[in-house]
């Protein structure tokens, strides 16, 4: 199925912006009277009807509606980005398709990049939620200190990924249908007063394997982690 991402769609919005218009007419070419799909990225997919069309508005009519059930898990990433924009790109794509709930960006004493435009990642979300056919888009967060993400205070179950030796892997330390937490640091690794930081913070140190993965590698580790302990 064709599937087109309006967020507004629950609000009675029924129209595509000209980005997605542009992909529906054009590239795909349908037309007046076409039915598609149309998702908010908040749970629902909606059967449409094509009704009107100009070269910045697609309008449709809603034909039938699916409200997803709600996830009995909520799995949270919280990654140092990488100097590279290219593979904090590529990360974001991928862990959005695995279904990642929210990715979060940390600044860490070895973090490369102390600024992070979401605006790329953003499409990125959109391109991943249109592409693996859900309903739920992932939400990002900018970028944020270490020390003050550790500060909140939610009910998740907490990881934090080091390269230290003797540690546990995560999937064997994953408990299925909760929701939790996973840090993931620079290539140069969380420094000793982090670690320390996390786990008077409740955070369990875990290990993703004996190799040592780059950060975006580790990312996808641990959603993939997360995805055989849920749904295998």
């Amino acid at each position: 199925m064709n599937l087109f991402y309006q967020p507004d769609l629950h609000l009675g919005v029924h129209s595509l912006n000209a980005e997605e218009t542009k992909h529906c007419l054009q590239v795909l070419r349908n037309q007046i009277g076409d039915q598609v799909h149309v998702t908010n990225g908040k749970g629902m997919i909606a059967k449409v009807r094509i009704t009107s069309t100009n070269l910045k508005e697609c309008r449709f009519e809603i034909v039938s509606n699916e409200k997803l059930i709600k996830k009995s898990f909520h799995q949270h990433l919280a990654i140092a980005p990488t100097k590279q924009t290219e593979r904090m790109e590529w990360f974001v794509e991928k862990a959005c398709e695995l279904g990642v709930d929210e990715i979060s960006f940390i600044y860490t004493s070895n973090t490369e990049r102390p600024k992070l435009k979401l605006d790329r990642l953003e499409k990125k979300t959109i391109s991943a939620l249109k592409q693996s056919k859900g309903g739920l888009k992932t939400i990002l967060n900018p970028l944020i200190k270490f020390e003050k993400f550790i500060e909140k205070t939610q009910n998740y179950t907490r990881y934090i990924a080091s390269v230290r030796p003797g540690l546990p892997h995560l999937i064997n330390c994953l408990t299925p249908q909760s929701h939790h937490i996973i840090l993931i640091g620079p290539e140069g690794d969380f420094t000793s007063p982090e670690l320390r930081k996390a786990l008077k913070k409740g955070y369990q140190p875990i290990s993703l394997g004996k190799k040592i993965l780059r950060t975006e590698t580790a990312g996808i580790m641990s959603a993939i982690s997360v995805n055989l302990i849920h749904h295998y």
